[in-house]
């Protein structure tokens, strides 16, 4: 993660950017592409970025922001290495996602929205469907899901991806 009180691409992103503005010539298109330019250089949006891809882009402060809190997937604030995710949707909380949600507070000590002070592990209750729900409880790891999982194998799973770090 680098510095983002005021927040510039980093030269690769640059390089990216104006690759993508070849590529979309409708302006308001380039709004996507820019903020996942800038979580992929300082590790979420930060509030700088925010006016610095509405003056690039050429839109508003509120449109770029609205962006950014349609999508689950962009973050802003910090996040930690392995972002978790527990669906809770009908099919995942009838089959337990309920024990995941537990067992993830209770073994890493955070709450909905907190990282682990190490920044391993941030953990946000994912209350939109992560359509799993023939292989429900689903937790997602980063892009990657981990489907019928049980507490045990979530404490499993936490413990191999703390060594692997």
């Amino acid at each position: 993660m680098r510095a983002v009180e005021n927040y510039t691409f980093s030269a690769k992103a640059e390089e990216r950017f104006k690759k993508l503005e070849t590529q979309f010539p409708e302006r308001e298109s380039l709004v996507l592409w820019a903020l996942h330019l800038v979580q992929e250089d300082a590790g979420y949006i930060p509030p700088s970025a925010i006016s610095y891809v509405a003056e690039r882009v050429g839109v508003s402060r509120s449109h770029v922001q609205g962006v950014i809190s349609f999508y689950a997937m962009f973050h802003d604030k910090p996040m930690g290495k392995f972002h978790l995710q527990v669906c809770v949707n009908a099919s995942c909380w009838l089959a337990g996602s309920d024990e995941l949600e537990k067992t993830i507070e209770n073994h890493l000590r955070i709450r909905p929205g907190e990282t682990t002070p190490d920044g391993l592990f941030t953990y946000n209750r994912q209350g939109e469907c992560l359509a799993s729900c023939g292989t429900a409880p689903v937790v997602q790891v980063n892009a990657d899901y981990h489907e019928s999982m049980t507490p045990q194998k979530l404490e499993t799973l936490i413990e191999q991806l703390k060594r692997n770090s």
